[in-house]
């Protein structure tokens, strides 16, 4: 076996030395406001798949590991672990003091129902098969092999080992997810099948318990003094209020009525400067969707054309702070553990612009389909600044250079999701986000465009392969796979979005992932 290091932050050994300015001021007791947007619709871990959910469970339950504010691994229940030679096993082992909220012992075996849980298909998990890496996994899931037969077994109380059925690039972040929390076989039970739909019917192990929850209303989450870890929870609690309208949010937060919140990159521009702590993410991207489906899209020079007609240049110095060229799909936000994607470990890229090989292949593409140039096509773009103005600078080029002319339709927001949704379009400037961070979750989105005439062959099997690798294998995989959707020209990226997760300057140690929807309250501390 390899033996690993204590997961203990640097930072945690600067607490002994540093001044305890909270204790005594009643400030570790005073509580952190944060609106969302509805009620959760589950508190059941497994079952935590919208944001507000995941958001909650992160802050009532802890994993073996947790994540950091720059997104390193730290210890969570586990205070340390140790992997086999082959990556394929890992033992870990649990803090004897952990406590669930009513007092009593959290141990191995609650997270091996846990796991068992989250495979069991009766509970209908669909983040299940994010971590189908564990042994057994995917056949407990689909019923063909009873949950016992999973690769997680409790040696002792404190002694939890997971075998592994290939080695997996993302499997230690996975465990600091809402699927990967423990679960009490006793409390469960005697919830009788309302386990995480109210508040007395929810047992937590983490940094809060829920005190409260009036439905439409709000969240009240309070300190749990059963809970101890190697960093304890730096504040009183948080009340989470359900605010539907953005704009109130926004006034929320400029009147001081909640501590936090998260903008798009130009809302936040009116923020700037104001005194803020602004956390930037470019976590989103902006590109053209070509519909091979309209008949002068299918032809391939056409498209190529396209490709090699986009001039990055023409828009560079027009845009704002908080969006970049882009030549890629995945953003810079994305990592694989803690190493950046796009900086770090991928070099793909779509074709730089080209004015001759453009033409050439315009003047194909013409003959193919006998005209001497496209003027009826168009494209739909949101409404909202500065999208259309930028896209007019491309679509200068392209009449320019090629002879291709496109009629830009501005859409209210509903009316663009609705052309887009029925393939009403020959183009479409669109923004790919993801759901959590991974190159796989932007990459995927390409697998289901068939209505848009798109296919890639083997782009599925890629992605499928990339998940089942080491750092550099899945790399080198998910990179293989953004090239290949590049190289199609059915999606040509136009500029990274930076978003904003936007604090008060009175509160800091907010933690957040890339999508700025779930956050870890527990490290936040009032000045």
């Amino acid at each position: 076996m390899l033996t690993c290091k204590k997961i203990i932050c640097a930072c945690l050994s600067l607490l002994l030395i540093l001044p305890f300015s909270a204790c005594g001021s009643g400030k570790a007791d005073q509580l952190i406001k944060y609106n969302i947007p509805s009620d959760p619709v589950n508190l059941d871990p497994p079952l935590a798949d919208d944001p507000q959910s995941a958001l909650v469970v992160t802050n009532l339950f802890e994993g073996l590991l947790r994540l950091t504010a720059d997104g390193k691994l730290t210890e969570g229940v586990a205070s340390d672990y140790e992997m086999s030679g082959d990556g394929l096993s890992y033992t870990f082992h649990l803090r004897k003091e952990a406590k669930w909220s009513d007092g009593t012992a959290l141990t191995a075996k609650d997270f091996v129902f846990g796991f068992q849980r989250l495979f069991d298909p009766s509970t209908g998990s669909v983040s299940a098969k994010r971590l189908y890496c564990i042994e057994n996994a995917e056949q407990v899931h689909a019923g063909t092999l009873p949950v016992d037969s999973l690769g997680v077994t409790a040696a002792d109380d404190q002694t939890l080992t997971i075998h592994l059925a290939y080695p997996d690039a993302m499997f230690l972040t996975l465990l600091t997810t809402p699927a990967a929390m423990p679960c009490n076989e006793t409390f469960f039970k005697e919830a009788k099948g309302r386990y995480g739909l109210t508040g007395k019917t929810i047992l937590s192990n983490g940094a809060y318990y829920l005190k409260d929850w009036s439905k439409g209303e709000y969240l009240a989450l309070r300190r749990n003094e059963e809970y101890h870890s190697a960093a304890s929870v730096k504040n009183g609690g948080v009340s989470l209020y359900i605010q539907q309208d953005t704009a109130a949010t926004f006034a929320d937060f400029n009147s001081g009525g909640i501590h936090a919140l998260y903008l798009d990159g130009r809302q936040a521009e009116a923020l700037t400067g104001k005194g803020y702590h602004i956390d930037k993410d470019s976590n989103t991207v902006w590109g053209v969707l070509i519909n091979r489906t309209k008949p002068a899209l299918s032809n391939g020079n056409i498209v190529k054309a396209l490709a090699y007609g986009l001039d990055r240049s023409s828009y560079t110095e027009y845009l704002s702070d908080y969006l970049s060229t882009a030549e890629a799909i995945v953003p810079p936000a994305v990592t694989i553990l803690d190493r950046s994607y796009r900086e770090d470990l991928s070099e793909a890229a779509g074709p730089s612009y080209n004015a001759e090989a453009a033409r050439q292949a315009a003047q194909t593409g013409f003959s193919e389909l006998q005209v001497a140039n496209l003027t009826e096509l168009t494209v739909i773009v949101p409404k909202d600044p500065p999208i259309p103005s930028l896209f007019s600078y491309v679509s200068q080029v392209w009449q320019r250079d090629l002879g291709i002319y496109f009629k830009v339709e501005q859409l209210e927001l509903d009316e663009y999701r609705r052309r887009l949704s029925a393939g009403d379009f020959d183009c479409a400037v669109i923004q790919l986000a993801g759901e959590y961070n991974s190159p796989g979750v932007f990459l995927s989105q390409f697998e289901g465009m068939e209505q848009y005439g798109i296919q890639l062959p083997g782009l599925r099997e890629l992605l499928h392969q990339a998940s089942r690798g080491n750092l550099e294998q899945s790399a080198a995989l998910y990179q293989q796979a953004e090239q290949m959707v590049l190289d199609s020209g059915i999606f040509l990226p136009l500029f990274y979005q930076t978003n904003c997760f936007i604090s008060s300057s009175s509160v800091t140690g907010f933690i957040h992932d890339i999508s700025g929807q779930i956050v870890d309250f527990k490290n936040c501390t009032f000045s």
